[in-house]
């Protein structure tokens, strides 16, 4: 395609430069004579130049249409590699959240055994207050009969 797109090129340059010498001529000839090979003379430069325009776009697009294939091989190395890995994602999904409830239960572990030492602390220092009281009332319940008795006794 691009041989045909030289021979094009060289037949329009060619077509391009016997314009020009014909513009040349054309001064000789006269002023009515020439307008209209000016005006052929710039659309042959028109021409000209938008197949000039349409070579370098064909060589884009070959370039483009070359490296299509590595491309499109590159995006299918991707989405396998995409499908591979969404096939596998719930699995890993699932084992970072038993990960995640584990660390969570051992963390609510942890602080119930914080709260249950806390707790028997209080409990301690609760009991450590009552057995306090205890003893107390134990010896007023003991002192109390005795001293009235006593009391009793020396009123007589």
């Amino acid at each position: 395609m691009s041989a045909e797109l030289d021979e094009v090129l060289e037949d329009e340059y060619a077509v391009q430069q016997e314009g020009e010498s014909h513009i040349q001529t054309v001064e000789v000839n006269g002023e009515n004579e020439e307008k209209p090979d000016i005006e052929v003379s710039a659309l042959l430069i028109d021409i000209s130049e938008t197949l000039r325009f349409l070579s370098e776009q064909m060589i884009r697009l070959n370039e483009v249409t070359k490296a299509l294939p590595e491309t499109v091989f590159a995006l299918r190395t991707t989405t396998e590699a995409v499908q591979c890995i969404s096939h596998e994602l719930p699995a890993v999904v699932r084992e970072q959240c038993l990960e995640e409830y584990k660390k969570i239960l051992a963390n609510a572990v942890k602080n119930y055994k914080q709260m249950q030492k806390a707790g028997d602390k209080w409990q301690k220092s609760t009991e450590e207050r009552q057995v306090k009281k205890m003893k107390i009332i134990t010896i007023s319940a003991v002192l109390t009969p005795a001293l009235l008795l006593l009391h009793l006794l020396s009123m007589r």
